[in-house]
C-alpha cells in the first residue's frame, strides 16, 4: 500500500513542477522585453565575455610554434611559460617593462596636455563673449573625426631627418637640422596624440561648463572673492569629475592606440604595449601578445576604477536647486578677436597645416625635393612605371585602393547600422526591465569593450576565432570577423546612446499601444522605432566614424583579401612609400569627412551641439 501510494503522489509533484515550469515558460514569452534581453545577453556574453575568457586561456596554454621550447609539453596543454617570459626572464626588459614604462609615461603626459588644449577651449567658447564661437566649437572636434596618425604622418612630412635614410622632412631640405628627440619618439608621440584627443575634454567639460549653476560664483563673489580664487574653489571643483572622466577617457584610449607610436616610434626602436604586441604576434609569439593584451586591459580597467572612486567621493559638490539662469559671459574686452584669432590659428596649425602638407608631398615627383619644378600628378593618376614605388600605379589607378576604399565603407555602414540596432534594442530592454539582474548585466557587459584597448581587442578576436570552436567555423580572413568586432568594440556608444534615446521616451507611448490592443511587434514598428528614429540616425555617426578610421584593431585582424584604406595606409608606410601612403590618408579623410556631413545633415546633429551657441 506505502509503495502504490508514493508512486502516485511522486508523479503528482513531477506534474506540479511541470505544470509550474510550464506556466513560467509562458509568462516569460509574454514578456517580448524579457525574451528580447535573454537573446541580447547572450550575444553580449559571447561577443565579450568568451573572447576575454578565450585570450586568457591562450595566454596560459601552449601554442604549436614553442613546443620545442618547453619540453613535455604538447599543443593545447597548461604552461606558466609565457607568463615567466614576459614577466621574469632574460627578455623581459625590452619584451615588456620598458615598453610598459614608455606606454605610462607617453599616455599619462598625453593626457595631461590633452586636458590642458580642451579645458582652454571649452572655457572659451562656453564662458566668454568670444567672436566665430559657433564655427570654432565645428572645427575643435574635427581632429576627432580625422585619423589619429593624419598628424603623425605630416609630423613625419615636416620634421623626419636622416636617421633613418630615405628622404628628408620639409625642414631639413630648407637646411634646418633636426635631432632625433625631435623628429620620433616620446615627444611627437605625445604631442600629436593630445592633438587628435583633446576633443574629448573639449566637450566633456564644455557640456559641464554649459550646465554650471553661475549663482554659485554671484555668491563667492559677494563674499569677496576674486576671478581667481573663485576659479580655484568654486568652478574647478564643480567641474572636476568632467575633468577627471576626459582623463581616464584619454589616458585609456592612449593605452591601447597603436598607429602613432608606430609611426613615430619605430623609427628609433621606442616601443609601447601595443606596438610590442603587434610585433609579438608578427613574429609569431602569439602567447607573448595575449599576455601583454592582458596587462593593457588591467591597466585601461585600473584606470577606471580609481576614476570611479575618485568622482565617487566629489559628491558632496552636487547642487540640487530649481534651473539655473543663463551663464554670465566673462567680458574679453578688447582681447576678445586676439583671443579668437589665437584660437582659429591654433586650429588652423592642428587641422589645415597637415591636411595641406601631406597634400603637397603627394605632388612631389622626387621624394624630399620641395620645388615647382618637381610638381607631379602620378601619386594619384600615373600609370604603372617601372623604378618608381616599384612600379605600381597612383592611387585613383591602383585597384588595391578601390577594394580597400569598398571594404572600408562596407565596414563603416555595417558596423553603424549593427551597433545602431543594437543600442536601440539594448536601450528598450535595460529601461523596461530596470532594477533587475537582466538590465544590470545587460548594461555592465555591454560597456566592458569600453575597458579593453582596441588592439588588444583584435587580438582577443584573433584567439577566439582563429580555429573552429563547436558550431562557429573559424572566420580569421574572413570580413565578417572585423565587422563583429569593430561593431562589439562599438557595444559602449551604441549601448548608452540607446539607453538614454529610451529614457526619454518614457512608457507611456508604449503602454497606449496595449490599451488599444497592438501586438509586441507593431508596437516597436509603429510607435517605438519611428519615435526613436532620431536618436538611431545620432547613433549611426560615431560608430561609422570609429570603423572608418580603426586601424589599432584591424591591423592583426586584415588578410590581403580584406585590406582596408588604414591598413592600406599602414602598409605603405612600412614599405617607405609615404607619397601613397600620404594619398590615402587624403582619400579616407575626404570620404568621412564627407560621410560625417551627409549624416550630420539628415539627423539634424553636431558632435558639437550646444558648445557654441547658435
Amino acid at each position: 500500500m506505502g509503495l502504490h501510494s508514493a508512486q502516485p503522489a511522486a508523479g503528482n509533484r513531477l506534474a506540479v513542477l511541470c505544470e509550474r515550469g510550464w506556466n513560467r515558460s509562458k509568462r516569460i514569452l509574454s514578456n517580448p522585453p524579457l525574451v528580447l534581453s535573454i537573446a541580447l545577453l547572450v550575444i553580449s556574453i559571447y561577443l565579450v565575455i568568451v573572447p576575454l575568457i578565450s585570450v586568457l586561456i591562450s595566454s596560459v596554454t601552449l601554442h604549436s610554434r614553442d613546443t620545442l621550447r618547453v619540453f613535455g609539453k604538447k599543443v593545447g596543454e597548461f604552461t606558466t611559460y609565457y607568463l615567466k617570459r614576459v614577466f621574469a626572464s632574460d627578455i623581459s626588459d625590452v619584451l615588456f617593462y620598458e615598453p610598459l614604462m614608455n606606454t605610462l609615461i607617453v599616455s599619462f603626459l598625453m593626457s595631461v596636455l590633452a586636458i590642458c588644449i580642451g579645458t582652454i577651449l571649452a572655457w572659451f567658447v562656453v564662458r566668454t563673449d568670444l567672436p566665430f564661437k559657433r564655427f570654432i566649437s565645428n572645427m575643435a572636434v574635427v581632429p576627432f573625426i580625422l585619423p589619429s596618425w593624419t598628424l603623425s604622418l605630416a609630423w613625419l612630412t615636416i620634421f623626419k631627418n636622416r636617421t633613418i635614410g630615405g628622404t628628408t622632412g620639409i625642414l631639413e631640405y630648407f637646411g634646418v637640422q633636426l635631432p632625433d628627440w625631435i623628429s620620433y619618439g616620446p615627444l611627437p608621440i605625445i604631442i600629436t596624440m593630445a592633438l587628435h584627443y583633446y576633443p574629448f575634454t573639449f566637450m566633456l567639460v564644455g557640456s559641464a561648463f554649459k550646465g554650471f549653476d553661475t549663482r554659485l560664483e554671484e555668491a563667492a563673489f559677494v563674499l569677496g572673492g576674486n576671478q581667481r580664487t573663485i576659479l580655484r574653489r568654486v568652478v574647478l571643483p564643480m567641474v572636476s569629475p568632467s575633468i577627471a572622466s576626459s582623463f581616464i577617457l584619454t589616458i585609456s584610449r592612449g593605452i591601447g592606440s597603436f598607429s602613432t607610436p608606430v609611426f613615430l616610434g619605430n623609427p628609433i626602436n621606442y616601443r609601447v604595449l601595443s606596438t610590442r604586441l603587434f610585433a609579438s604576434l608578427q613574429a609569431g609569439s602569439p602567447g607573448d601578445a595575449y599576455v601583454i593584451s592582458l596587462v593593457m586591459i588591467l591597466l585601461a580597467a585600473t584606470f577606471i576604477f580609481i576614476s570611479n572612486r575618485i568622482i565617487g567621493k566629489r559628491k558632496s559638490f552636487v547642487t540640487i536647486s530649481g534651473q539655473a539662469p543663463r551663464a554670465k559671459l566673462i567680458s574679453l574686452g578688447k582681447w576678445r578677436f586676439v583671443a579668437s584669432a589665437g584660437i582659429l590659428l591654433f586650429l588652423f596649425a592642428v587641422i589645415v597645416v597637415p591636411l595641406f602638407v601631406l597634400a603637397a608631398d603627394t605632388f612631389m615627383r622626387v621624394p624630399g625635393v620641395y620645388s615647382p619644378s618637381n610638381f607631379t600628378l602620378h601619386y594619384w593618376i600615373g600609370k604603372s612605371t617601372p623604378g618608381i614605388l616599384d612600379g605600381r600605379p597612383g592611387i585613383l589607378r591602383d585597384p588595391d585602393t578601390w577594394k580597400a576604399f569598398l571594404n572600408s565603407v562596407k565596414l563603416g555602414l555595417s558596423t553603424s547600422v549593427l551597433s545602431a540596432i543594437f543600442g536601440i534594442l539594448i536601450g528598450y530592454t535595460v529601461v523596461n526591465l530596470r532594477g533587475t539582474w537582466l538590465s544590470s548585466a545587460l548594461d555592465q557587459i555591454s560597456f566592458l569593450p569600453y575597458l579593453i584597448p582596441s588592439i588588444a581587442f583584435g587580438a582577443i578576436y584573433l584567439s577566439l576565432f582563429a580555429q573552429q570552436r563547436g558550431p562557429i567555423p573559424s572566420l580569421y580572413g574572413t570580413f565578417m570577423l572585423i565587422i563583429l568586432a569593430t561593431t562589439a568594440k562599438n557595444f559602449p556608444f551604441a549601448a548608452k546612446s540607446g539607453i538614454s534615446a529610451m529614457i526619454q521616451l518614457g512608457h507611456e507611448i508604449e503602454e497606449a499601444g496595449i490599451i488599444a490592443g497592438a501586438s509586441w511587434l507593431t508596437r516597436m514598428r509603429r510607435l517605438v522605432l519611428p519615435l526613436q528614429r532620431s536618436g538611431l540616425l545620432n547613433a549611426l555617426i560615431l560608430p561609422f566614424i570609429s570603423a572608418m578610421r580603426e586601424l589599432s584593431m584591424v591591423v592583426i585582424l586584415i588578410t590581403p583579401g580584406t585590406q582596408l584604406l588604414t591598413t592600406l595606409t599602414f602598409r605603405y608606410s612600412d614599405y617607405g612609400f609615404y607619397h601613397m601612403s600620404n594619398a590615402v590618408v587624403l582619400l579616407l579623410v575626404i570620404v568621412i569627412v564627407v560621410m560625417t556631413y551627409i549624416m550630420q545633415r539628415i539627423t539634424g546633429s553636431e558632435l558639437s551641439e550646444g558648445l557654441g551657441g547658435n
